[in-house]
């Protein structure tokens, strides 16, 4: 998909930090962005979608602008070789027996299961991405669990040890909308544990609403930014 839209459509990818939105001082309108290393990069449209790290987009903008409250939950993850233990993915509920949340344990194609479960506790995230913390007590949380549910899984060595955040809303609903006071301004993210599933829709509906004005493959009536009183429908 990246690879059309770079050779058909001219776009360019650009890696980097944004610490700042530049806007028109007379109209506040999307101007570009400010990268970590000084670059500028021009635009008129700027969609928020950092997921757990948008609490952090609030310094890109000046004070009258308010981007509605993002939380995160870190959840730890490995990665154990098992071929062919399962078939299906599996969700244990354990009602506390094997600690304070459940695991739950999805099969791959290359042979290995990615184990997760036991998530931490809500916050403002501010382990920045690719630097979040690996805590050992949560991996052997992770470990001594499958001991406990699987005797083909338990003893195990995982190969890989990871941690991700996702990202959460008071109501529990996506943010997706006109970000309120910013001419070209856009928000996209807190869709919990689901934005794997529904990013194709969200980057559809984001698209239809940035370059025509309205959404129709989804209704964002439900997710509008101005429902916590930092947006507009």
């Amino acid at each position: 998909m990246w690879d059309y839209s770079s050779n058909n459509g001219g776009s360019t990818l650009h890696i980097g930090r944004v610490v700042k939105a530049i806007l028109d001082d007379s109209t506040d309108s999307i101007q570009g962005v400010e990268l970590d290393d000084g670059t500028i990069l021009p635009a008129d449209k700027l969609i928020v979608a950092c997921g757990p790290w948008t609490e952090q987009a609030r310094s890109w903008f000046p004070p009258h602008v308010t981007l509605p409250p993002i939380t995160g939950v870190k959840c730890h993850s490995i990665l154990v070789p098992s071929p062919n233990i399962f078939q299906q993915a599996v969700f244990f509920e354990s009602e506390g027996a094997i600690g304070d949340g459940d695991l739950e344990v999805y099969p791959r194609p290359d042979g290995d299961c990615y184990v997760n479960g036991f998530q931490g506790d809500e916050m403002i995230v501010t382990e920045r991405p690719g630097e979040e913390v690996v805590e050992p007590s949560a991996i052997q949380l992770l470990q001594t669990a499958m001991e406990l549910t699987s005797s083909e899984l338990g003893g195990l060595e995982p190969h890989t040890k990871q941690v991700c955040y996702w990202p959460e809303t008071p109501d529990g609903l996506p943010l997706m909308g006109v970000l309120d006071g910013v001419e070209g301004g856009y928000v996209a993210t807190g869709h919990s544990v689901w934005g794997i599933c529904q990013g194709p829709s969200t980057g559809m509906a984001m698209a239809e609403l940035v370059v025509e004005g309205e959404a129709r493959s989804v209704d964002l009536s439900p997710f509008r930014v101005g429902r916590f009183g930092g947006g507009s429908e």
